[in-house]
Protein backbone atom coordinates (compact mmCIF):
# COMPACT_ATOMS: atom_id res chain seq x y z
CA UNK A 1 0.00 0.00 0.00
CA UNK A 2 2.85 2.40 0.79
CA UNK A 3 4.44 1.68 -2.57
CA UNK A 4 1.16 2.48 -4.29
CA UNK A 5 0.85 5.74 -2.34
CA UNK A 6 4.41 6.79 -3.23
CA UNK A 7 3.87 5.97 -6.92
CA UNK A 8 0.59 7.88 -6.88
CA UNK A 9 2.23 10.94 -5.31
CA UNK A 10 5.09 10.84 -7.83
CA UNK A 11 2.57 10.58 -10.66
CA UNK A 12 0.50 13.44 -9.23
CA UNK A 13 3.52 15.71 -8.75
CA UNK A 14 4.70 14.93 -12.29
CA UNK A 15 1.29 15.73 -13.74
CA UNK A 16 1.16 18.98 -11.75
CA UNK A 17 4.63 19.94 -13.00
CA UNK A 18 3.72 19.27 -16.65
CA UNK A 19 0.54 21.33 -16.27
CA UNK A 20 2.44 24.15 -14.59
CA UNK A 21 5.11 24.19 -17.34
CA UNK A 22 2.47 24.14 -20.08
CA UNK A 23 0.51 27.01 -18.50
CA UNK A 24 3.68 29.05 -17.97
CA UNK A 25 4.55 28.63 -21.65
CA UNK A 26 0.99 29.51 -22.71
CA UNK A 27 1.13 32.70 -20.64
CA UNK A 28 3.90 33.93 -22.94
CA UNK A 29 2.33 33.07 -26.29
CA UNK A 30 -0.40 34.85 -28.21
CA UNK A 31 -3.00 32.09 -28.67
CA UNK A 32 -4.21 33.30 -32.07
CA UNK A 33 -0.89 33.70 -33.85
CA UNK A 34 1.51 31.51 -31.90
CA UNK A 35 3.99 34.40 -31.63
CA UNK A 36 5.20 35.71 -28.30
CA UNK A 37 3.04 38.18 -26.42
CA UNK A 38 4.09 41.57 -25.02
CA UNK A 39 5.41 40.04 -21.79
CA UNK A 40 7.67 37.53 -23.52
CA UNK A 41 8.73 40.13 -26.10
CA UNK A 42 9.95 42.51 -23.39
CA UNK A 43 11.78 39.74 -21.54
CA UNK A 44 13.49 38.33 -24.65
CA UNK A 45 14.40 41.79 -25.95
CA UNK A 46 16.12 42.64 -22.66
CA UNK A 47 18.12 39.42 -23.00
CA UNK A 48 19.06 40.44 -26.54
CA UNK A 49 19.99 43.96 -25.39
CA UNK A 50 22.52 42.46 -22.98
CA UNK A 51 24.02 39.94 -25.39
CA UNK A 52 24.25 42.08 -28.57
CA UNK A 53 27.18 44.29 -27.48
CA UNK A 54 29.17 41.24 -26.35
CA UNK A 55 28.80 39.87 -29.87
CA UNK A 56 29.71 43.19 -31.50
CA UNK A 57 26.16 43.72 -32.75
CA UNK A 58 23.46 46.39 -32.55
CA UNK A 59 19.72 46.04 -32.06
CA UNK A 60 17.26 46.23 -34.92
CA UNK A 61 13.73 46.76 -33.64
CA UNK A 62 10.65 46.99 -35.80
CA UNK A 63 7.00 47.80 -35.27
CA UNK A 64 4.34 46.61 -37.72
CA UNK A 65 0.77 47.84 -37.93
CA UNK A 66 -1.85 46.55 -40.36
CA UNK A 67 -3.33 49.23 -42.60
CA UNK A 68 -7.13 49.57 -42.53
CA UNK A 69 -7.50 46.43 -40.42
CA UNK A 70 -10.81 47.64 -39.03
CA UNK A 71 -12.23 47.63 -42.57
CA UNK A 72 -11.34 43.93 -42.98
CA UNK A 73 -13.20 43.12 -39.76
CA UNK A 74 -16.16 45.36 -40.64
CA UNK A 75 -16.57 44.10 -44.22
CA UNK A 76 -15.67 40.43 -43.85
CA UNK A 77 -16.07 39.62 -40.16
CA UNK A 78 -13.71 38.87 -37.32
CA UNK A 79 -12.76 35.45 -38.68
CA UNK A 80 -11.29 37.22 -41.73
CA UNK A 81 -9.43 39.58 -39.40
CA UNK A 82 -8.09 36.60 -37.46
CA UNK A 83 -6.96 35.05 -40.74
CA UNK A 84 -5.06 38.24 -41.64
CA UNK A 85 -3.37 38.25 -38.21
CA UNK A 86 -2.27 34.63 -38.67
CA UNK A 87 -0.96 35.39 -42.18
CA UNK A 88 1.17 38.25 -40.83
CA UNK A 89 2.44 36.12 -37.94
CA UNK A 90 3.47 33.28 -40.26
CA UNK A 91 5.19 35.65 -42.71
CA UNK A 92 7.00 37.47 -39.90
CA UNK A 93 8.21 34.22 -38.35
CA UNK A 94 9.42 33.04 -41.78
CA UNK A 95 11.24 36.32 -42.46
CA UNK A 96 13.47 36.15 -39.36
CA UNK A 97 15.79 33.58 -37.82
CA UNK A 98 14.32 31.11 -35.31
CA UNK A 99 16.16 32.77 -32.41
CA UNK A 100 15.07 36.33 -33.27
CA UNK A 101 12.34 37.87 -31.13
CA UNK A 102 8.86 38.33 -32.61
CA UNK A 103 5.52 39.12 -31.00
CA UNK A 104 1.97 40.19 -31.48
CA UNK A 105 1.73 43.09 -29.08
CA UNK A 106 -2.04 43.31 -29.30
CA UNK A 107 -4.77 44.11 -31.80
CA UNK A 108 -3.14 44.44 -35.20
CA UNK A 109 0.31 45.43 -33.94
CA UNK A 110 3.37 43.20 -34.25
CA UNK A 111 7.03 43.70 -33.36
CA UNK A 112 10.44 42.16 -33.92
CA UNK A 113 13.88 42.62 -32.42
CA UNK A 114 17.13 41.20 -33.79
CA UNK A 115 20.84 41.62 -33.31
CA UNK A 116 22.57 42.70 -36.54
CA UNK A 117 26.12 43.61 -37.59
CA UNK A 118 25.50 47.14 -38.84
CA UNK A 119 22.98 49.64 -40.21
CA UNK A 120 23.34 48.37 -43.79
CA UNK A 121 22.39 44.81 -42.87
CA UNK A 122 19.59 46.17 -40.66
CA UNK A 123 18.14 48.13 -43.56
CA UNK A 124 18.31 45.10 -45.87
CA UNK A 125 16.62 42.95 -43.22
CA UNK A 126 13.87 45.53 -42.72
CA UNK A 127 13.19 45.63 -46.45
CA UNK A 128 13.10 41.82 -46.61
CA UNK A 129 10.65 41.56 -43.71
CA UNK A 130 8.31 44.16 -45.20
CA UNK A 131 8.49 42.56 -48.66
CA UNK A 132 7.63 39.13 -47.24
CA UNK A 133 4.74 40.54 -45.21
CA UNK A 134 3.29 42.38 -48.21
CA UNK A 135 3.73 39.33 -50.47
CA UNK A 136 1.88 37.11 -47.98
CA UNK A 137 -0.90 39.66 -47.51
CA UNK A 138 -1.34 40.20 -51.25
CA UNK A 139 -1.59 36.44 -51.79
CA UNK A 140 -4.49 36.24 -49.35
CA UNK A 141 -8.06 36.88 -50.34
CA UNK A 142 -8.20 39.89 -48.01
CA UNK A 143 -5.53 41.94 -49.82
CA UNK A 144 -4.53 43.85 -46.68
CA UNK A 145 -1.29 45.85 -46.33
CA UNK A 146 0.94 46.88 -43.48
CA UNK A 147 3.21 49.71 -42.42
CA UNK A 148 6.56 49.00 -40.82
CA UNK A 149 8.89 51.25 -38.88
CA UNK A 150 12.34 50.05 -37.88
CA UNK A 151 15.35 51.50 -36.13
CA UNK A 152 18.78 50.48 -34.92
CA UNK A 153 20.37 51.32 -31.62
CA UNK A 154 22.13 49.96 -28.58
CA UNK A 155 19.43 50.52 -25.95
CA UNK A 156 16.13 48.71 -26.16
CA UNK A 157 13.70 51.40 -25.01
CA UNK A 158 15.11 54.12 -27.25
CA UNK A 159 15.27 51.80 -30.26
CA UNK A 160 11.70 50.54 -29.77
CA UNK A 161 10.39 54.09 -29.32
CA UNK A 162 12.15 55.23 -32.48
CA UNK A 163 10.82 52.21 -34.41
CA UNK A 164 7.31 53.02 -33.18
CA UNK A 165 7.68 56.62 -34.37
CA UNK A 166 8.94 55.38 -37.74
CA UNK A 167 5.90 53.12 -38.08
CA UNK A 168 3.61 56.12 -37.60
CA UNK A 169 5.68 58.03 -40.17
CA UNK A 170 5.18 55.15 -42.63
CA UNK A 171 1.42 55.28 -42.05
CA UNK A 172 1.36 59.06 -42.55
CA UNK A 173 3.45 58.66 -45.72
CA UNK A 174 0.71 56.66 -47.38
CA UNK A 175 0.70 53.25 -45.72
CA UNK A 176 1.99 49.99 -47.20
CA UNK A 177 5.46 51.46 -46.72
CA UNK A 178 8.45 50.94 -44.48
CA UNK A 179 10.73 53.51 -42.92
CA UNK A 180 14.10 52.70 -41.44
CA UNK A 181 15.96 55.04 -39.12
CA UNK A 182 19.54 55.02 -38.05
CA UNK A 183 21.44 57.92 -36.53
CA UNK A 184 21.09 59.85 -39.80
CA UNK A 185 18.01 60.99 -41.79
CA UNK A 186 14.90 58.87 -42.35
CA UNK A 187 14.74 56.47 -45.27
CA UNK A 188 11.24 55.88 -46.64
CA UNK A 189 10.62 52.89 -48.85
CA UNK A 190 7.45 51.93 -50.67
CA UNK A 191 6.56 48.42 -51.65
Amino acid sequence: MRTFAVVFIIFLVGAFRRTFDRERANAQIDPLTGLGNRRSFNRECKRLELSAPRDGRILLCGMIDLDNFKAVNDLHGHSAGDDVLRIVAEALAAAVRPYDVTARLGGDEFAFCLAVRDDASAERKTEKIHRELITALEASEWRATCSLGAATGSTLNETLNLADNMMFEAKRAGKSAWIFSRSGPLEKRER
